[in-house]
């Protein structure tokens, strides 16, 4: 029966299998072997990418509206009383502004297994 062995590629030569170092020049074989690394991060990495988007978007929405509203408010003195009309209209309602994400995403990983969802967020803004 033949024994297996490996070559080093320091040296060239063939020791055993179970051994970490080379028995002729003593290389480290574990250091020259790439670290295992996991693939799942980068999908994530990759999956997470809309969702902030999406989200960095509606902050920016949102900021932008409320910037709108107060610049557009009109500005009184705190002395000055407020006078209520009693024959004024009474006050309409404003309108309500909806924003609606819906984020849909899949994550696979090295052994073919997939996970996919969808999700929907509604706010609404008076």
């Amino acid at each position: 029966m033949s024994e297996i062995s490996r070559i080093c590629p320091q040296c060239g030569q063939a020791f055993s299998l179970e051994a970490r170092h080379c028995s002729h020049c003593g290389h480290d074989m574990d250091a020259s072997l790439p670290a295992p690394q996991s693939a799942l991060p980068a999908l994530v990495g990759k999956a997470a990418a809309p969702v902030l988007l999406g989200a960095a978007s509606l902050a920016v929405s949102v900021g932008w509206k409320l910037l709108q509203n107060m610049l557009n408010r009109p500005t009184r003195s705190v002395t000055q009383p407020i006078q209520v009309r009693k024959d004024a209209a009474p006050m309409q309602p404003r309108p309500r502004t909806t924003i609606r994400i819906t984020t849909s995403w899949a994550i696979g990983d090295s052994s073919g297994n997939w996970r996919k969802g969808h999700s929907e967020q509604t706010i609404e803004i008076e």
